[in-house]
């Protein structure tokens, strides 16, 4: 880093952020204790998301790029990589915010390490915060790679660690040659920071929940699509030969690409039902009759929402 230069390059992906995109970008210039640039990277919106970040530009620690066509969270973030110039790189989505001393509280951690996790604090969407998203009691202080595949075996919308957003030492990106899978729209930073750690990575949790991850109704959609599922699985397929030597990591991603199937062979058997198409729902469930008791799951869980929902008489 050349003198007088950031601390961390703060990475935003927008698309039709141009609502939020001025308070996530408040809250990183708000940081405290260390030198901060945000570089925002439009991922080809349709609205005035562009707009809106050239106008938060005019100040010299922002900086504003626009994809010419939409490709996803992945690769705007590593167009942002490829912008940014600080030590440290960490992520904010285009509707969350940024405690103030988060930050400069886990660079200080990171002495001695290459990645650091930092927990979230769940906000609605006026901002009122309503818990952790992972107990910090529940936190183990250093992450390997068999822990954190271990922690992200839940199902989509689960509360796995892949979720916790990381500060990486930008040096120790490019030496190992690592960045975002353009492929994945979803689960981009479990794979990202998986490859940090296959590559040698020390990884430190912070378990203060320091970024503010807004869950107003439909920012984390718990109907995932059915093409960004695939690109999952297939991610799971070429991890695998990279781990010929490591059969105890390998079963464990073996065990979660299983996970991962069953999840697309019912959500496509609860869509293909929904669309009245049961020739399509029996295909799918034929193939992997092992995703039954999933699908059992979730359409109990479904009829006990909306009784739930049913007025009760007095």
């Amino acid at each position: 880093m050349h003198l007088g230069g950031p601390d961390v390059s703060v990475l935003i992906a927008a698309y039709r952020a141009e609502g939020t995109l001025p308070r996530a970008v408040r809250s990183t210039l708000n940081s405290t204790g260390l030198r901060v640039e945000v570089i925002v990277v439009d991922d080809a919106s349709p609205d005035r998301t562009f707009a809106v970040a050239e106008g938060l530009a005019t100040d010299p620690r922002v900086r504003a790029a626009r994809l010419d066509r939409n490709g996803g969270p992945s690769v705007a973030r590593n167009r942002a990589l490829d912008l940014a110039r600080g030590t440290w790189v960490a992520v904010l989505d285009a509707d969350d915010e940024m405690e103030p001393d988060r930050l400069a509280r886990m660079m200080a951690q990171g002495q001695g390490a290459d990645v650091v996790m930092g927990n979230l604090m769940q906000v609605d969407g006026q901002g009122r915060a309503f818990g952790p998203f992972l107990p910090p009691a529940d936190l183990t202080a250093v992450l390997t790679a068999e822990r954190f595949i271990a922690g992200n075996m839940r199902s989509a919308g689960g509360r796995g660690l892949g979720y916790l957003k990381p500060l990486i030492r930008r040096d120790f990106l490019i030496r190992h040659g690592i960045a975002y899978d353009p492929t994945l729209r979803n689960g981009e930073d479990y794979h990202l920071i998986l490859s940090c750690l296959l590559a040698g990575a020390v990884c430190r949790v912070d378990p203060a929940p320091g970024y503010l991850y807004t869950r107003a109704a439909g920012s984390i959609s718990h109907r995932i699509a059915l093409d960004h599922l695939a690109a999952l699985i297939a991610a799971e397929d070429r991890l695998l030969p990279r781990l010929r030597d490591e059969p105890r990591l390998a079963a464990m991603v073996r065990a979660r690409r299983q996970g991962l199937a069953r999840m697309l062979t019912t959500e496509t058997v609860l869509r293909a039902v929904k669309a009245g198409d049961v020739a399509r729902a029996l295909a799918a469930l034929t193939a992997r009759p092992a995703a039954t008791a999933m699908i059992l799951r979730q359409g109990v869980e479904g009829m006990r929402r909306r009784l739930d929902r049913i007025p009760r008489r007095p």
